[in-house]
């Protein structure tokens, strides 16, 4: 009995302590103004038991007596606490402009302290991009982050943005950044139109003009985006390899929390467009004949008194109206050694144009589990489905039929009594612009999109130390489009009708395994960590295309209605495999040295050039802690960083492909591309310096970087070739580019008190490239897909900027004067188009951005809006010229009044010293080829500035319980609300082609596109 009583005190003495060891802490973390703050990471020091603050900024986490827990959260100081007898421990975290202390995601999702980071990168919180309810989260990014340029294509639901990191550098190959989502990479491509059957034939190709289809990063829901982290250059990607050379876009998505429950938000959206051009109501058409116009043409004899007119334009737009709907459940253990995220949304949104819409199903799942103490597990998928209807632009669009069409008829009335398309001018059919009515009812474009995105990431730590992380991912969608040229409309009369049906079904499977080694001291001042690893990724692309013609039931959209059909198959496949490491030397905690290396194989080099390697190497130096004596002044960094990235061709790009052939007894025969066997990569080298600095206890900061970047061996895609090859077209190495930029972003708190806080971000970016040589000396390079109006396209020249224009402008003399015609008074131009397109000294990169954000909160009433400032570019406004043009611009009102355009007389003496000058009087009612053979370089506008007010969002936190609620806000949120600029045309926000166009694609040039919206935002959300 003794023994036993002994032996159970025994147990008793032993297993009390155990159970005192763990035990559950609690709490919440609020800000100084005592706001709970949500997606705090709650860390206990030195292991990997971690949490987050849920909405309500409360926590939970198993630790013990002893042990110190880290707080952190980005633009707040790191907040540690001792685990002692208390089981709750409540933090207040105190805002700072720069935290050199935190955590943050840097290359291959590793996580690192901004202390040791030499490269410059820059993070948004995933509640700032949330809150601005854009139906593509791109578009979020825009003046949030120094250096980062985003254009979306139009105003119309679905439309496609392009982003772009430090400026363009490529001439016709993709500027766009590397995107992941949980450390594996997302497919952001935009189709192109070469996929489409009708583009083999180039009377029906559209060639990326006059349609636009989304990128698919748009998939993602932003509700679900926890933080979104970019690598700027190639220094900081350099472990991505070739896939980032041009920068990165790191996401991480949201994990569940303890405490997270069940939360509800719904939103409601209307917009309205200012696309309403004012239009010359003086003078009619040129001529009318029985009835009918000559023309869409305004040059007649003024309108009769009286007339009634109207207006079309406004008439046609309408009130968009938008709804999203989300749920999310999401939870933990109390440990969090499990958590669990489940989130759907469905979002429904009818655009300004009519019959634009967009229907989007999101629905993601993820959990984290730490199986045992060496293994831990992460897994998530997300799902999206999505309808979009979008309409045509630029000349076959509608905006440019309600233009044009006559303002003293009701463009409503677009069909005949029999029902058939109602005209009004004595052109062929296919020549008539059609009624944007009968546009947009009868004419379509619709993309159809599954996907399936999934992640399984396992972490091994088997010893202590280093650990072993694999990630095994798919990302595989399929989208279907449809495209339809009416046979009554302009674009399909001509076949009798054309329906366009393409599948794409895209499958990208990508392994990562990284084995990293934890710091270990190499002296007492000296330590090392690094990791090593591998990457595999595998992409194939399969669209099947059809284009069938001549259709026997005009109303019937299907495939077995056309008479004559053609198909294409379209097989894009590319590998890489990679291995690469990373070092970091530590001295001291102030002094870091990093370098890597990386290695990549791809299949899209003939061997043995497809293989190359690269490295980097940058630098971190904390002089405040070197120097502890400046800490009363200035907290800082100095870093700087050098690195060497490849970059491989697109598919196929070096062999030429088979395909079948119409000719005489059919068969097989090449492609319009030739070979080049001897192709080899691109290289692109940059070097970056920075500085990070705070002042006034952490209340101002400070980070500015200035780079400099180039390439050579730049594959230039398409160039021309001679016929006597056999081929037209070829891809070939030999451009090289030059990029200069200097960043710099300023936050800073003017105010914080208990009850009231304002903080303030400024970034400020000017870049720019220079092209420095061209492949096979030839004189310019441009892509095709530009050429979308007029005579004008992105062009480029040895010495010009990688965003110039050329075009086939006016003759001057040597001294920069026009050249008139004696026989018309008018300037001269050549007719040799081809051989004329010269460079105007146009350029399209500004000279600086400017992002100016500002948080107001008082008490539970919140207020952030922000500005987008820019300064300078130009802008083709293509659509003024084609209203000049056709006599509808109110610059034509003067035609009656006679002039002499200041220029020389093209009489043989134009280039002598005494060149004669032109007084030839002309009057342009007398002689309308003065508006109709004007020059498009005179709708080049120069040096375009804006100020646009890109979101505002106010915010009140309700009292959970008057809602039976543990937490309850509603918001208020309005986007593009105003714009104050210099540029005459709708929006200088502009792309006339599609995201998917390389290059500088057609950025800057306007015709016939939809402005940004106007949108107000009610929402509510509710957590329980």
């Amino acid at each position: 009995m003794t023994r036993s009583l002994l032996a159970l005190l025994g147990l008793m003495l032993v297993a009390g302590p155990a159970f005192a060891q763990q035990r559950t802490i609690t709490g919440k973390v609020t800000s100084e103004q005592g706001t709970p703050l949500a997606g705090v990471s709650v860390a206990v020091k030195g292991t990997s038991t971690a949490t987050a603050t849920n909405n309500q900024g409360d926590y939970s986490i198993a630790a013990q007596a002893g042990q110190v827990l880290q707080f952190r959260l980005i633009g707040t100081a790191l907040a540690e606490r001792p685990v002692d007898t208390d089981d709750v421990i409540n933090v207040q975290l105190r805002r700072v402009a720069l935290d050199l202390d935190a955590i943050v995601v840097t290359a291959l999702g590793e996580n690192a302290s901004a202390r040791s980071l030499g490269t410059a990168q820059q993070s948004v919180r995933g509640a700032e991009i949330a809150q601005t309810q854009r139906e593509n989260f791109f578009n979020a990014l825009s003046g949030r982050v120094a250096g980062v340029d985003v254009t979306s294509t139009s105003g119309v639901p679905g439309a496609s943005s392009s982003i772009v990191i430090r400026g363009v550098s490529s001439i016709s190959s993709s500027n766009q950044p590397l995107i992941i989502v949980d450390g594996l990479p997302m497919d952001n491509r935009t189709v192109n139109t070469g996929v489409l059957a009708s583009d083999k034939s180039s009377t029906t190709a559209f060639s990326n003009r006059g349609v636009d289809f989304t990128n698919r990063a748009a998939d993602l829901n932003s509700e679900d985006i926890d933080g979104v982290t970019v690598l700027k250059g190639p220094e900081a990607a350099a472990l991505y390899g070739i896939d980032a050379a041009n920068g990165a876009i790191i996401i991480k998505t949201k994990r569940g929390r303890a405490g997270g429950g069940v939360t509800y938000s719904s939103t409601m959206r209307v917009e309205r467009t200012t696309a309403n051009y004012q239009l010359q109501r003086v003078y009619g058409p040129s001529s009318i004949s029985g009835g009918a116009l000559g023309s869409f043409q305004y040059f007649g004899a003024p309108y009769a008194t009286g007339t009634q007119f109207y207006d079309n334009v406004d008439g046609f737009l309408r009130t968009g109206f938008s709804q999203k709907h989300s749920f999310t459940f999401s939870g933990a253990t109390a440990d969090n050694t499990i958590n669990y995220r489940l989130a759907t949304s469905l979002e429904k949104q009818n655009g300004v144009v009519r019959t634009s819409d967009l229907n989007r199903i999101n629905v993601t799942g993820a959990s984290q589990a730490r199986i045992n103490s060496w293994l831990s597990t992460d897994l998530s998928m997300m799902y999206t489905y999505a309808n979009n209807n979008q309409v045509y632009k630029g000349d076959i669009g509608p905006l440019m039929g309600l233009m044009l069409w006559p303002q003293n008829d009701n463009a409503k009335d677009f069909l005949t009594p029999a029902g058939t398309r109602r005209r009004l001018t004595s052109l062929a059919a296919s020549a008539e612009l059609d009624n944007p009515y009968f546009n947009v009812e009868k004419n379509a474009i619709n993309a159809k999109t599954n996907r399936l995105f999934g992640n399984v990431g396992i972490v091994i730590t088997p010893f202590s130390w280093g650990s072993i992380k694999t990630n095994l991912g798919t990302d595989n969608y399929t989208t279907q489009n449809l495209l339809l040229r009416n046979p009554e409309s302009a674009l399909g009369f001509a076949s009798n009708g054309l329906l366009d049906q393409a599948d794409a079904i895209t499958r990208n499977l990508n392994a990562l395994t990284v084995l990293n080694i934890n710091s270990h001291p190499i002296t007492n001042s000296i330590s090392i960590s690094g990791l090593v690893g591998n990457q595999v990724s595998d992409l194939k692309s399969t669209t099947d295309a059809q284009t069938g013609i001549g259709f026997l039931d005009p109303n019937f959209v299907s495939m077995n209605n056309t008479s004559t059909r053609s198909t294409l198959t379209t097989i894009e496949q590319r590998r890489l495999v990679s291995f690469f490491g990373q070092a970091v030397f530590d001295y001291k905690d102030f002094w870091y040295l990093t370098f890597t290396g990386r290695n990549d194989w791809t299949s899209t080099i003939p061997r043995p050039r497809n293989s190359f390697f690269y490295p980097s190497v940058s630098s971190s130096f904390i002089f405040s802690d070197a120097f502890p004596g400046l800490r009363r002044f200035v907290t800082g960094k100095l870093r700087i960083g050098y690195a060497a990235v490849g970059k491989d061709a697109r598919p196929y790009a070096y062999r030429p492909s088979l395909q079948f052939k119409t000719t005489a007894y059919g068969g097989y025969g090449y492609d319009f591309w030739g070979p080049n066997l001897a192709l080899k990569p691109e290289y692109k080298r940059s070097v970056e310096g920075g500085v990070e600095l705070a002042f006034l206890n952490g209340r101002l900061g400070l980070d500015a970087t200035a780079y400099r970047a180039t390439t050579k061996d730049q594959i230039v895609n398409d160039i021309r070739g001679s016929y006597g090859t056999g081929f037209i077209l070829f891809n070939l190495n030999g451009a090289a580019t030059r990029s200069r930029g200097l960043e710099v972003s300023v936050r800073g708190t003017p105010v914080s008190r208990p009850a009231f806080a304002w903080d303030v971000t400024v970034n400020w970016n000017s870049s720019g490239s220079v092209v420095t040589h061209l492949p096979n000396g030839i004189p310019e390079s441009y892509v095709s897909d530009t050429w979308l109006y007029g005579n004008v396209r992105n062009g480029v020249q040895v010495g010009l900027s990688t965003m110039a224009l050329t075009g086939f402008f006016y003759l001057r003399n040597n001294q920069g004067k026009l050249l008139i015609d004696p026989a018309t008074g008018l300037p001269a131009r050549s007719s040799a188009v081809s051989a004329n397109f010269v460079d105007g000294g146009y350029d399209r990169q500004p000279d600086f951005t400017i992002g100016v954000g500002n948080t107001l909160r008082y008490k539970r009433l919140s207020l952030d809006f922000l500005f987008d400032i820019r300064k300078g570019g130009d802008i083709f406004n293509a659509t003024e010229h084609y209203l000049t043009t056709r006599g509808l611009s109110m610059e034509t009102l003067d035609r009656d009044q006679p002039r002499v355009i200041d220029g020389v007389l093209r009489d043989g003496r134009e280039n002598s010293a005494n060149p004669t000058p032109n007084n030839i009087v002309m009057i342009p009612s007398s002689n309308p080829l003065y508006y109709t053979n004007m020059s498009e370089e005179l709708f080049i506008e120069k040096d375009i500035n804006w100020l646009r007010m890109r979101d505002l969002t106010v915010r009140y936190d309700i009292p959970g319980k008057l809602l039976g609620a543990r937490s309850a806000s509603v918001y208020l949120t309005g986007t593009d609300l105003f714009i104050l600029t210099n540029y005459t045309g709708l929006d200088p926000i502009v792309n006339g082609n599609t995201a998917a166009v390389g290059g500088s694609g057609a950025v800057g040039i306007d015709f016939g596109n939809f402005p940004m919206p106007r949108g107000i935002n009610f929402g509510l959300s509710v957590g329980f």
